[in-house]
């Protein structure tokens, strides 16, 4: 089953909420919860990412990300 879901922190924060929720309700365990805490994490670091990643293509026009992550990999 595919769903096309537009990811912004504001439905991260609505998930987030409704797994506190159905914790409470005692819908599901302790070991859901933390899982999804897991992949909300990670979702969050993504966004982090390109927020970073559009930043950067903002502040040093005309020069591409790669080359930014390999100036950075060689301590420049």
């Amino acid at each position: 089953m595919e769903t096309v879901k537009k990811v912004t922190a504001k439905e991260l924060l609505k998930h987030s909420f409704n797994m506190m929720m159905m914790l409470k309700a005692k819908v599901i365990g302790v070991e859901e919860v933390k899982a999804h805490a897991n992949l909300l994490k990670q979702a969050n670091n993504l966004l982090r990412y390109e927020l970073d990643r559009a930043v950067a293509i903002q502040k040093f026009e005309g020069i591409s990300i790669r080359e930014i992550e390999e100036l950075d990999e060689e301590g420049v």
